[in-house]
């Protein structure tokens, strides 16, 4: 059974899909059919609130766009791809070649947990020229089933009038399912549809007032967030289906007036890059004061694009809302794509404009990286850890410590990791060669793609996307051999959690992944100094929570001396400090025997003022108290900077968890007067005289009030209401006699289990305000028909973990390995006495803080 079954099925209707529609037709039945949709924002809907959001971002962006086999692919009980990149993803777009498409809930988790803006499709090509009519008349519908008929028409056109009634459903989609707008996607002829020049250019110009009206209501409904994306291919002039590669005033200026941003073509060159700079250039020459242009609002839609243009140049958007499009499977794209990609991504950046990157999927579709995963089953854990090594070189590459000399000393610990490269990188640097018509690369190191690589997220710098409460992740993949819950590893691919895939279960990376494991000291006169590296490897043979955890491992050196602490910043946060802040770290030593061994603390930056010595040192400080002597471990939290931090530390503790690992807690107190008191990063510490040899299991930062009490808080409060949804086809429940022991039985019992906040507790706003706290939800099966408030481990053989869910409340069902009842023990079995055996599915909320917050059971019965 994987992590979370998959919800785009139902249990009476197999074939039912609510993630696309492949007619607007079907999504007029979707809403006629679904008269209880949520189509306001509420403080809980698109999480991020406006004040959260940092103001007038001017970094170029990083837009990814997802085309995995074109889309919903997402198997969950299989290992397959997943995308763990989303931290340094601006906006994220779900792609498929359907008419609308929306991105899976685990899609929209993830980039809610890593504060990614995510983005839907709507796509008209080839042969759609009459849907793409019907998007701009709209359906006529009686007023009684209209859901707004004040906004079907929007008449500002002398001839033709335009319906709005698309656009408002798809601003309702986005709203109930939680995202931040649409990339729209026409590659249409409409001058070769329609034939007549006057009808071709009211056509384009009334897709251009569609698209604004998109735009400037979704802003109006959800805030500044919202996002329309325009994909250049038909042009504003004669309508002729024509990519253009750069911005031209008479083509494609008026639809990137019109949208957000607009995404150009893969084709371009370095001409195209210096025509669209020179053109941008000129805005900001002509660029009026802001009181001098009028303000955008729904009654200027026909309107010239110069006020659109100024208030992009105003907000530092204009450059950066121009995305220049990079396919990694090449087809046209300069470099050839691949593991060159980053060349493209470099020169765009370079001119300033924003990258679009399309299918990064390539390195588990692509036929050349396929030639050293020939004879092996795709998704088989041999396939998968091929194509984890290629995808890392291609996004953050891969290293190694440095070389040892002869006599088996290794070099100074300033060195840095050394990068090596994949065998597929040079057979990929072949097909280039091949397809741009360039010399052959000759074999080995020093002619071979590594000399010159760079993993694309060195081109992006690690930023803040916007200020939370909280922070917390376990740095898991979204895909796993298995599940890590409190440091014990679920693994039974035939009757439990096997192989999956789940993007919903994906949490933020570490920066060291990224840019490397700098050690940095900080010595008694408050000066730094690298000091070491460490690499840095997510792991899964060993873990706390997830699919496994990270390890460290520093390299032996001979720079550290006492009076230093020691420090790996691990990753850029931006959460709040307006009221207190726990801070928890989970880890555990490799080797608990060794000598060197240490607590862990933590190292915490704040975004305080410059201190008196005009200098805010990038400084770690930690407050470990403890030595390397057995005993109890202590350690201390402490911030940097070290004086005028803004924050206290009170409250430490270290406690032993199971499985050999342990928990470190603090709380940070705000000791300021500023509101905007800031984390800005968070990394480990340890002693002096010691190395880093440890597992690191997870790490976050929550609200003191959520967690204080929160185990004995689930008494106080009313249990879960959970229910259990038989199978429609009323299929008898099944034993499987042929896998029984004396401990568990596989029970065949499909069906759907369901569970939310009871009504009396609030309204359903209420009830998602709540859910937004939960990490993820624990199910078990019970024989005892009790509710235990702990997490059950593997000495309740009347417990067993079935599932574990993150961003919706159901799971489907279709068996699970039952543990016995005490009723329903050999002797019964083996005599001809009718049993009726219980079993209880326990339903666990677990916070951000590793505790539980929540939870309910149901009752299911069965006789023998």
């Amino acid at each position: 059974m994987p992590i979370s079954s998959s919800i785009q099925t139902t249990i009476n209707d197999t074939t039912k899909n609510n993630y696309y529609f492949d007619s607007l037709n079907e999504l007029i039945g979707y809403f006629q059919s679904q008269p209880g949709l949520v189509t306001h924002k509420t403080p809980s809907s698109l999480e991020e609130q406006e004040n959260q959001k940092p103001k007038n971002q001017e970094h170029a962006q990083l837009v990814v766009t997802h085309d995995f086999k074109g889309g919903y692919y997402e198997d969950p009980h299989k290992r397959t791809y997943s995308f763990e990149w989303l931290s340094s993803v601006d906006i994220f777009v779900y792609f498929s070649h359907h008419r609308i498409s929306i991105p899976p809930i685990q899609w929209i988790t993830a980039a809610k947990t890593h504060h990614t803006r995510v983005l839907g499709t709507l796509i008209f090509e080839n042969e759609s020229f009459r849907d793409l009519q019907f998007l701009l008349s709209g359906p006529q519908l009686d007023a009684s089933r209209q859901p707004d008929p004040a906004t079907k028409y929007y008449i500002n056109l002398t001839n033709t009038p335009i319906s709005t009634y698309f656009a408002d459903r798809l601003i309702d989609l986005a709203i109930h399912h939680q995202f931040h707008g649409w990339l729209i996607n026409i590659e249409i002829d409409v001058l070769k549809a329609l034939r007549n020049p006057i009808l071709v250019r009211l056509c384009v110009h009334a897709i251009k007032v569609w698209v604004e009206y998109l735009r400037k209501q979704g802003q109006i409904r959800v805030g500044s967030d919202w996002e329309v994306s325009w994909y250049d291919s038909v042009s504003y002039y004669n309508g002729s289906l024509s990519w253009q590669s750069q911005l031209r005033p008479q083509h494609n200026l008026n639809f990137f007036a019109a949208s957000s941003s607009i995404f150009l073509d893969y084709h371009w060159s370095a001409q195209h890059l210096r025509a669209t700079q020179h053109f941008i250039d000129q805005f900001f020459d002509l660029h009026r004061p802001p009181d001098l242009y009028p303000r955008e609002t729904l009654a200027e839609l026909s309107q010239s694009f110069q006020p659109s243009m100024d208030i992009k140049v105003a907000t530092h958007q204009l450059r950066r809302s121009v995305l220049y499009g990079v396919d990694v499977f090449g087809r046209g794209c300069p470099y050839g794509g691949g593991f060159s990609s980053w060349k493209a991504a470099h020169d765009i950046l370079n001119a300033k404009f924003s990258v679009a990157l399309f299918a990064p999927g390539w390195t588990w579709e692509s036929d050349i990286l396929k030639q050293d995963r020939i004879g092996l089953e795709e998704s088989g854990t041999r396939w998968w850890d091929l194509w984890w090594r290629d995808e890392r070189y291609f996004w953050v590459g891969l290293t190694q410590h440095p070389a040892t000399s002869e006599d088996q000393k290794p070099k100074r610990s300033n060195q840095t990791l050394v990068s090596i490269e994949p065998p597929n990188a040079y057979i990929d640097s072949l097909r280039i060669a091949r397809e741009t018509k360039q010399p052959q690369p000759r074999r080995g190191a020093g002619y071979s793609e590594l000399p010159q690589h760079k993993p694309l997220l060195e081109l992006f710098a690690v930023r803040h996307k916007r200020t939370s409460t909280s922070f917390y992740t376990n740095w898991s993949l979204g895909s796993g051999h298995g599940i890590w819950v409190q440091g014990e590893h679920h693994f039974d691919p035939l009757h439990g959690i096997g192989e999956w895939t789940d993007m919903a279960m994906s949490f933020p990376k570490h920066d060291l992944s990224i840019r490397g494991g700098s050690i940095w000291s900080a010595r008694d006169d408050d000066t730094i100094v690298q000091t070491g590296v460490a690499r840095c490897e997510i792991v899964e043979n060993v873990g706390w929570f997830g699919s496994g955890c990270v390890q460290i491992e520093e390299q032996a050196n001979d720079q550290a001396s006492n009076g230093t602490v020691k420090c790996l910043w691990m990753n850029t946060t931006s959460v709040s400090c307006a009221s207190g802040i726990e801070c928890r770290l989970v880890w555990k030593p490799i080797d608990p025997k060794a000598v060197s061994m240490a607590p862990l603390g933590v190292a915490l930056r704040t975004n305080a003022p410059i201190t008196q010595t005009g200098e805010k040192k990038d400084t770690p400080i930690s407050g470990h108290e403890a030595d390397a002597s057995p005993g109890p471990l202590e350690a201390n939290f402490n911030v940097w900077p070290t004086t005028n931090s803004g924050l206290e530390t009170c409250n430490t503790k270290t406690c032993e968890l199971e499985n050999g690992w342990f928990e470190s807690t603090c709380l940070l107190k705000n000791k300021s007067t500023s509101s905007s008191l800031m984390i800005d990063r968070i990394g480990i510490t340890t002693l002096p005289a010691t190395r880093f040899s440890h597992y690191v299991g997870e790490i976050s930062l929550v609200p003191s009030s959520q967690s204080d009490g929160s185990v004995e808080k689930t008494h106080d409060q009313p249990p879960l209401e959970v229910t259990w949804l038989a199978d429609a086809t009323h299929e008898p429940i099944e034993v499987d006699s042929t896998i029984q022991n004396d401990r568990s039985r596989n029970i065949r019992m499909p069906g759907k289990i369901k569970w939310q906040y009871p009504s009396r507790s609030g309204s359903p706003e209420t009830s998602k305000n709540r859910h937004q706290d939960v990490l993820a939800w624990l199910i078990y099966v019970s024989s005892d028909g009790g509710i235990d408030c702990n997490i059950p481990n593997s000495k309740q053989l009347n417990h067993r973990l079935i599932g574990v869910v993150k961003g919706f409340q159901e799971f489907n069902l279709c068996g699970f390995m039952a543990p016995l009842s005490h009723e329903n023990t050999a002797d019964n079995r083996s005599s001809n006495h009718q049993v009726n055996e219980k079993w209880t599915i326990l339903i666990h909320g677990i916070g951000l803080h590793g505790k539980i917050i929540s939870n309910g059971s149901c009752l299911l019965t069965h006789t023998l």
